[in-house]
């Protein structure tokens, strides 16, 4: 079947948390996408490899995500363990969903290095980019690197939200130091965090 509108949403999710999620659903509810693919990465080209079990982010990504909207489907697209760009990932679900337009969801910050992504013209002539920006961020430096994005043939969407502000990296380094995260994760995830001993 094939389907008019998809958001793409890709990270490590090391782990998922609810910052995460209200980017996301704050995208759902601009786009309205017909399917939204949540995609854990397998090993991304940006980070260094996660010491978390792949299945481990995916099985957190489907607790925090799949509540959000019928839309949200967690793929595995990249559970290989292999490095994936993300044009490998567009293309994939061009092939699957032909004729569908894709929006790919990122933050504000990816927006300034977004020209240094492997094959970003590529990208950029396949995906509307959906930058997700905090209220309180600067609007005229966001545009000025959306503009240098839309010159190149770009077509880019300034999403203003208002965040939870906390990274995944805060969160690894709470946790290790015994700090409650219970405000910043859905609850099943902070259970199966405690459970599995992840981040001590």
């Amino acid at each position: 079947m094939e389907s008019n509108k998809i958001l793409i949403y890709g990270g490590a999710f090391d782990p998922p948390h609810l910052g995460h999620a209200r980017l996301l659903e704050t995208a759902i509810n601009y786009v309205k996408p017909d399917i939204t693919f949540v995609i854990p990465t397998g090993v991304s080209p940006h980070k260094r490899r996660s010491g978390t079990p792949y299945w481990v982010r995916y099985d957190m990504a489907k607790r925090t995500f799949l509540s959000l909207s019928d839309s949200v489907v967690v793929s595995s697209l990249e559970s290989k363990g292999r490095r994936n760009y993300t044009i490998q990932t567009v293309k994939k679900l061009i092939k699957k969903y032909p004729g569908s337009h894709l929006y790919l969801l990122i933050g504000s910050d990816m927006l300034a290095s977004f020209p240094t992504w492997h094959l970003y013209r590529r990208i950029l002539s396949r995906c509307t980019l959906v930058a997700g920006a905090r209220e309180d961020e600067a609007v005229d430096k966001l545009e000025r690197d959306a503009d240098v994005l839309r010159a190149k043939g770009g077509d880019v969407i300034i999403l203003r939200f208002s965040p939870i502000d906390i990274s995944s990296t805060e969160l690894r380094n709470m946790i290790r130091e015994g700090s409650d995260c219970s405000r910043y994760l859905a609850e099943s995830v902070n259970d199966q965090i405690k459970k599995r001993g992840l981040y001590c």
